[in-house]
């Protein structure tokens, strides 16, 4: 992320104007809309990056090829980005307001790391736990990676609990490398 204070700036001003105008949810899935149409088309960040384009091109491109898909406030609070030179931000501004609009709703996204899927079972228990812990609904994002062997693995912001049996081992193997052995 290229300036995370800017971007949550702009990302709040985008919240706090959505929300009263009754389309922050709409506005929150067309904004993510928009970042996987820019995912796709490296052309297209080429053009509203470039400094040698008008702002007034990007802002009509922006209009016909977004326009009739975006609410109002949200094409207007891409203007303002490209009005005040930080559309180069749109990507970064769009992923804090993701997580803004996510923490307004209630909801907190946690990362998951297991060796092989969870069952259902276990990830609805999982889900329960941290949502009991958090006081909020959980969305996990799992991903299965075969090297923690075993256990699991949660991230819920900047807390991390390990209890993969890679690192477990890990800890054994540092311990008994510093262990004085009497023969």
């Amino acid at each position: 992320m290229r300036d995370r204070k800017v971007a949550g700036r702009y990302a709040e001003a985008l919240l706090r104007t959505a929300k009263p105008a009754g389309t922050l949810v709409a506005c929150a899935e067309s904004y993510a809309g928009v970042l996987e149409v820019m995912a796709a088309s490296r052309e297209l960040v080429i053009f509203l990056d470039s400094p040698q384009v008008r702002e007034q091109e990007k802002k009509e491109v922006l209009k016909k090829v977004f326009g009739p898909h975006l609410e109002p406030v949200l094409l207007d609070f891409f203007n303002l980005l490209l009005d005040r030179n930080r559309i180069e931000l749109l990507r970064d501004i769009g992923a804090v307001f993701a997580e803004l609009v996510e923490a307004d709703q209630g909801l907190v996204r946690v990362g998951v790391v297991t060796a092989i899927a969870l069952p259902a079972d276990l990830e609805t228990k999982l889900r329960d736990k941290l949502a009991h812990v958090t006081g909020k609904s959980v969305i996990l994002d799992k991903k299965v990676d075969p090297a923690v062997i075993g256990g699991v693995r949660v991230t819920l912001g900047d807390r991390v609990i390990d209890g993969t049996v890679r690192t477990n081992l890990d800890r054994l193997r540092k311990t008994l490398a510093t262990a004085q052995v009497r023969g």
